[in-house]
C-alpha cells in the first residue's frame, strides 16, 4: 500500500510540475552601441556577418553557411556539425528598414516553437539602442527537462554574448572572441 501510495504521490508532483512550469520562454536583453543605426542594423541582417559577431557558431563548435538572398526575408543561416551535416538553421522572416530583424530558429530536440526579434532604435550622437527579444514555446513535458537541464538559462547567457559581440564588430571591427578582422576596400 505504502509502494501504491509514493506512486500517487510521485505521479501528482510531475503533473503539477508540468502545470506550474511555464512552457513559454520569453525575455528581452538591450546593449547600446555607438554608431550609425543601418550599420547596426546590416550587421544583424547581413548573415555572413552575423556569423562573425555570434556567439553561437564558436560556443557550439558548429560550423555555418548562407543559403538564400543575404540579408533579405528568406535567408538562412544553416548550422552544420562538425561532421558536416544539417542539423538547424535561422532564418529571416521580418525586415523592417533599419528597425527590426525578425528570425525563425529550427534545430533538432525537443518540439519548440523559438523566435528571435532584434529592434534597432537610434538615439542621440549616433548610438542605437539594440533590443533582442527571445520567444520560444516549449512543448510539455520537455519544458520541465529543458530549464533543469539548464538550457533556457545557457541559451539567455549565449543571448547576452550575442548582443556583446555585436557592439564589438560594429564598434570595433571584431569576432566573437576579440579579433580584428580585416576590411574590405
Amino acid at each position: 500500500m505504502l509502494i501504491i501510495a509514493l506512486l500517487i504521490g510521485l505521479a501528482a508532483a510531475i503533473i503539477t510540475a508540468m502545470i506550474l512550469t511555464p512552457r513559454v520562454v520569453e525575455y528581452v536583453e538591450t546593449i547600446e552601441i555607438q554608431a550609425p543605426v543601418e550599420r547596426v542594423h546590416n550587421a544583424i541582417r547581413y548573415q555572413k556577418d552575423l556569423m562573425h559577431w555570434s556567439a553561437w557558431p564558436w560556443e557550439t563548435g558548429s560550423q555555418c553557411s548562407v543559403q538564400g538572398p543575404d540579408g533579405e526575408v528568406g535567408a538562412q543561416t544553416v548550422f552544420l556539425d562538425k561532421k558536416g551535416k544539417r542539423f538547424g538553421y535561422q532564418e529571416i522572416i521580418e525586415l523592417e528598414d533599419k528597425t527590426k530583424v525578425g528570425f525563425k530558429l529550427e534545430s533538432k530536440g525537443p518540439p519548440h516553437v523559438p523566435k528571435m526579434d532584434f529592434y534597432t532604435a537610434a538615439l542621440s550622437g549616433d548610438r542605437v539602442q539594440v533590443l533582442l527579444h527571445f520567444r520560444n514555446d516549449i512543448t510539455p513535458p520537455f519544458h520541465i527537462v529543458l530549464r533543469l537541464a539548464g538550457i533556457v538559462r545557457w541559451t539567455r547567457e549565449m543571448h547576452r554574448k550575442d548582443l556583446d559581440g555585436l557592439k564589438r564588430f560594429v564598434e570595433k571591427g571584431e569576432d566573437y572572441r576579440g579579433n580584428q578582422l580585416q576590411k574590405v576596400a
